[in-house]
């Protein structure tokens, strides 16, 4: 083969790689925003601004997806790798020493009325009581001829386990209480109903309901909280302020 042919073929080649390489375009996976997958304390949700805040900081066009439920089901989605940020209201103390535990802020646990009940302040016995079922009006309590109506949060609840731990002790929330999934449900509830009462963090609260106080200093000292993120090493970046 002469010099010539040689290069002719190589240059034929040449201009079929080329071609064939124009042909296929190069597959690329498409560039999607990260997305945070943010599961926990419905009482948290006021706090949201905050965490997005921090994520954009260091990840500017993260999509955030913050699916409110309560601590216990944060904390087992983030387990299961089905959250990357667990929101806690109530901090178990066996939580394993893997994840990175931030604190996000203070927070009250508190008894919220219907607006017209006329009662404003009550012991802890007498809440817990009410709870118990007890009482059936509210005019047993010096208030208006009005039904009570009970309002609960579900099992895993951040808030009710503090609730529980604080008023009721050993004894259980009587079983005619209506069971809300989650904080803002319990304020609309509250709010709606006449003689409803309920619990919820003090971050939620409308000014469509009322706060019933509890005549104890103690107690109200025992119901105020910490609100944490719980994640991964990765987000440790949330530890600092935007």
């Amino acid at each position: 083969m002469t010099w010539a042919r040689a290069l002719r073929n190589g240059g034929i080649l040449l201009i079929l790689v080329l071609a064939a390489c124009t042909m296929t375009p190069r597959m690329t996976a498409p560039s999607l925003p990260p997305t945070i997958r943010v599961v926990g304390s419905s009482d948290m949700a006021p706090l949201l601004p905050e965490i997005q805040a921090r994520v954009a900081a260091h990840i500017p066009h993260a999509d955030i997806r913050y699916v409110p439920t309560n601590s216990t089901t944060g904390l087992q989605l983030l387990a299961e790798g089905a959250a990357d940020i667990a929101l806690v209201s109530d901090l178990p103390p066996d939580l394993s020493e893997e994840w990175v535990i931030i604190p996000m802020g203070e927070d009250d646990v508190v008894i919220v009325v219907y607006p017209d009940v006329h009662v404003d302040s009550l012991n802890p016995d007498d809440v817990r009581r009410i709870f118990e079922g007890r009482y059936l009006n509210w005019q047993e309590l010096g208030g208006n001829d009005f039904p009570i109506r009970l309002v609960s949060r579900e099992k895993g609840s951040g808030t009710r386990a503090l609730f529980e731990r604080v008023i009721m002790g050993t004894d259980p929330v009587a079983l005619t209480a209506v069971v809300m999934p989650s904080a803002e449900d319990v304020v609309h509830y509250v709010q709606r109903h006449e003689g409803a009462i309920g619990y919820v963090g003090h971050l939620v609260v409308n000014d469509r309901v009322r706060i019933l106080a509890i005549n104890d200093e103690a107690t109200t000292q025992s119901l105020h909280r910490t609100l944490y993120i719980v994640t991964s090493s990765r987000f440790a970046f949330l530890q600092g302020s935007p």
